[in-house]
């Protein structure tokens, strides 16, 4: 009788990365660090990670994050912005 203890949680998600230009969809575990899926979208898109960043929320997503620790839900979006060098006086 040790079956159903409720709903189980998603082991996959289905994460879309956007960088305005282009919407990749990513199926990952929950526990898998987003850096996989930030290296995935670079070599895909042709960019350095060096010079994007990953947003979540409006919150800059580390390499070492992983779906759990932000809390993604199946659908969520990453946004991907050119780093910003410079610019001040």
């Amino acid at each position: 009788m040790a079956a159903e203890e409720g709903a189980a949680p998603v082991e996959h998600l289905n994460i879309k990365v956007t960088d305005n230009n282009n919407e990749v969809f990513f199926k990952i575990k929950r526990s898998t660090q987003l850096k996989k899926l930030m290296d995935a979208f670079c070599e895909r898109q042709g960019k350095q990670m060096s010079t994007v960043r990953f947003l979540f929320d409006g919150t800059r997503v580390r390499p070492e994050d992983t779906p759990d620790t932000l809390e993604m839900a199946d659908g969520d979006t990453l946004e991907v912005h050119q780093e910003q060098i410079g610019g001040g006086n």
